[in-house]
């Protein structure tokens, strides 16, 4: 008995975690701890969003120099009652509504148009076309000339016919859509043709009809306005 007693001692004590013993010398079996598992530390994967920046390269643009033809042109304003001519300018192969629209600016800023005016309404709008008959019709606004002094309705119509005549090679005639003044004051009906010689005593001396010459008018209006 002591025998088994010491056989069965040693087993216990091979086997510690398996059994216990409590009082009493009785043996009580013990729950063996949980199997422990091999744990890989946390691998954290972080994508990696990778941005491709559109770099752009400014190379400055070349600078083209376009030359723009201009051409004189001669307009005509009021002095003392009279026209009087001044040069002006526009691109070449202007439309005549672009001409009758520089005279409707009025006269030029400093020394040359000191003592000029315009009779000319600046807010309304004319048309001014060639038929292809050698006449410049202009389509006047109804109500064109309610805002013009009855005195100034002749010199007007003197400014737009003698600006058209002198800067329009092969028109030699002008006629309005609307019945105008004159140059003693007098009706003129609507469709009428009118020319330069219809005007000519409205001038404040005599001017010679313009060439297609800037340079020629330039010369022309200066000799004139020196006499």
């Amino acid at each position: 008995m002591r025998v088994r007693l010491c056989l069965l001692t040693a087993a216990l004590a091979l086997v510690p975690v398996a059994c216990s013993v409590v009082d009493g010398g009785k043996v009580q079996r013990v729950d063996a701890p949980r199997e422990l598992t091999d744990t890989l530390p946390t691998t954290t994967t972080t994508a990696v969003t990778t941005t491709t920046l559109a770099v752009s390269t400014t190379t400055g643009l070349e600078t083209t120099t376009t030359e723009v033809r201009v051409e004189g042109v001669r307009l005509y304003f009021i002095a003392s009652g009279k026209l009087s001519p001044v040069i002006g300018s526009l691109p070449s192969e202007y439309a005549l509504s672009q001409l009758i629209a520089l005279l409707q600016k009025g006269p030029p800023e400093g020394e040359v148009g000191v003592g000029l005016r315009s009779a000319i309404p600046s807010t309304v709008e004319i048309t001014a076309l060639p038929d292809g008959t050698g006449v410049a019709q202009v389509l006047l606004p109804e109500g064109f000339f309610d805002t013009i002094p009855a005195g100034d309705q002749r010199l007007a119509v003197a400014q737009i016919v003698m600006t058209l005549l002198d800067n329009t090679p092969g028109v030699g005639q002008v006629a309005f859509n609307l019945q105008v003044s004159g140059p003693a004051g007098e009706f003129i009906p609507a469709g009428q043709l009118l020319t330069r010689a219809d005007y000519q005593t409205l001038l404040a001396s005599t001017v010679t009809p313009a060439t297609t010459s800037p340079l020629a008018q330039q010369e022309a209006v200066t000799s004139t306005l020196a006499a």
